[in-house]
């Protein structure tokens, strides 16, 4: 078992915190997982070197020469004192003075390696708007899809123990794999941990958030009741706004991202539903005129089709019609 210690005297370990490649990303990743019982101590010292930088420190001109003559200088102040004792006082105040010289010293010089300035980070905030979805790359290789009517707020650079952003609306997230920075998506109370996985997050405040994980691990945490939640793949968790009871089931994971790659999907969608995804995805404002009593289960899948081209679709098989006047849709029964 390696201590922080081992670690920080490693010249490998050090040149992989302090100057990473791919070799040595590659070579470490593997260690880590070889060696599981060690990232306790691996953190630590790795956290110990991001926090630490290094001066070296020279003593101030003449002060090696001060000591010695302060204790040349020192004199017993009886002279009836045996040699023996004034020797056993010379000692004691050497002890003294060397002792107030180190503690000098090792404050100047931990003032200048150990205290780094604590850095403002610059925090950033994507929000989209009906019928508009966004892209983006974070500082750490990260890469999320931002659907219409979300918002998005991450910081221009990460730090050494964890990867957090906040998240209101939806999100497709691939996440870069760093085992010792844990990447966190903060959501309506809830926590979504991961290292190195994809998943979606869907939250809507007056009806509740769905974690839905396509690859890897995560764990949901709860805010409040400190209650988390392991997901695997092609499991999600599920929580509505009034019992706010989390409930994990099974969902597609071919189709819980489609939205990103451009696909409008409907899986037997109620009529409210219909509108619902129609008004976000094309930005516009849907009337409806006489609406039918009729038990209404649609299902359909478009791919980067025109908003025309839906609603004709969807007449078809509904039996409705339609008028489409700029950001403006009446249906009628």
């Amino acid at each position: 078992m390696k201590t922080k210690e081992d670690f920080l005297i490693d010249p490998e370990f050090i040149a992989w915190v302090r100057q990473p490649n791919d070799h040595l990303n590659d070579y470490w990743s593997k260690w880590m997982d070889a060696n599981s019982g060690n990232l306790k101590e691996l953190k630590l010292a790795r956290e110990i070197l991001l926090r630490t930088h290094y001066q070296e420190y020279k003593a101030p001109e003449g002060m090696k020469d001060a000591i010695r003559q302060n204790l040349l200088s020192i004199k017993p102040a009886d002279h009836q004192i045996e040699k023996k004792n004034y020797r056993w006082i010379i000692n004691l105040a050497a002890v003294f003075l060397i002792g107030f010289a180190l503690v000098w010293i090792s404050g100047v010089f931990n003032k200048d390696t150990v205290e780094t300035p604590v850095e403002n980070v610059a925090m950033h905030h994507k929000q989209t708007a009906s019928g508009e979805k966004l892209q983006l790359t974070l500082a750490d290789g990260s890469r999320v899809w931002l659907n219409s009517n979300s918002e998005f707020s991450f910081p221009d650079k990460f730090g050494a123990t964890e990867r957090r952003v906040i998240l209101k609306g939806e999100a497709f997230i691939e996440v870069e794999k760093d085992s010792l920075r844990p990447f966190r998506v903060v959501a309506q109370g809830l926590v979504t941990t991961a290292l190195g996985t994809s998943f979606n997050i869907k939250e809507k405040g007056d009806v509740g958030i769905k974690i839905s994980l396509v690859t890897g691990k995560v764990k949901v945490e709860s805010v409040a009741t400190s209650a988390d939640f392991i997901l695997n793949p092609g499991e999600e968790l599920y929580r509505d706004h009034i019992s706010e009871m989390p409930n994990i089931r099974k969902f597609d994971t071919q189709t819980i991202s489609s939205w990103k790659d451009g696909i409008l999907l409907f899986e037997k969608s109620s009529l409210a539903e219909v509108v619902e995804i129609l008004e976000n995805w094309y930005g516009v404002k849907i009337n409806i005129q006489n609406p039918t009593k009729a038990t209404w289960e649609f299902s359909s899948e478009y791919r980067n089709q025109s908003l025309e081209n839906v609603l004709k679709s969807m007449a078809y098989v509904q039996n409705f019609e339609f008028e489409l006047k700029g950001k403006n849709v009446t249906i009628k029964f």
